[in-house]
């Protein structure tokens, strides 16, 4: 998928946003899925599933900005448990020089019950199509925590943070998150990883809470309901040019 860095998908100093890059790279998923017939709309009318995002990893090697032309390739790279499966995404500049990649782990969720469903047979199957495990970007590991202590934002979730699932929009987990960092550290730094854990839904009109600490060159954060963890996320950061 070709795109242009908008406008509207840049912030202060004209780089493209993180929570922008998670939408460009799900736009590119979806357009994936369609092409395979396995998009969210289709088996939530074939099997009233849909697919929900469990992590993704990010690592950044030059944000692109605003006009900039930039072309996204994604394909699925695994499964796992019969549960799990895995998608790559590769972001390049016009002239194929790579600026982004990423991985992420994917559930299918049951609509009515809100459960993770086991992965139908037929999507199961095009593992026999899935490139060399070689050409794979590495998954990501470990438990990611939460931090103790530090900076917090409170936040009521809004019908317009809402995607086709009825539940708060992939991108805006990590939009609330780094909410607490401020003004001034989020116009003077880019992310270099991003390392981000969706451990529950959060529904329209929900009070939810945002905290960070930095120890070290390690940003931990996370997003609460009533002291349920609803996303546990891992930033690195350099200064902004």
């Amino acid at each position: 998928m070709t795109a242009r860095v908008a406008a509207a998908a840049v912030g202060p100093g004209g780089y493209l946003r993180l929570p922008d890059l998670i939408r460009l790279l799900q736009e590119a998923a979806m357009r994936n899925t369609v092409r395979l017939g396995i998009s969210s709309p289709e088996l939530m009318a074939e099997a009233g599933v849909s697919w929900v995002l469990r992590r993704q990893y990010i690592t950044a090697y030059r944000w692109p900005r605003m006009g900039d032309e930039v072309r996204v390739t994604t394909a699925p790279s695994g499964f796992a448990r019969g549960l799990l499966t895995y998608r790559d995404f590769h972001v390049t500049d016009a002239g194929g020089q790579p600026l982004i990649g990423a991985v992420s782990e994917w559930l299918l969720m049951n609509v009515a019950s809100r459960r993770v469903t086991p992965i139908p047979p037929r999507i199961a199957a095009l593992a026999t199509d899935l490139a060399p495990a070689s050409a794979h970007l590495p998954h990501p590991t470990g438990k990611l925590t939460a931090p103790t202590g530090g900076a917090t934002a409170a936040f009521r979730v809004a019908y317009h943070q809402l995607d086709f699932n009825d539940h708060l929009t992939n991108p805006v987990f990590p939009e609330l998150m780094l909410e607490p960092l401020g003004h001034a550290w989020l116009s003077g730094h880019l992310p270099l990883t991003v390392d981000v854990a969706f451990h529950r839904e959060a529904r329209y009109g929900e009070e939810i809470t945002a905290r960070v600490a930095t120890e070290g060159t390690l940003t931990r954060h996370v997003l609460a309901r009533n002291g349920d963890e609803l996303a546990v996320m891992h930033t690195r950061w350099r200064p902004r040019p």
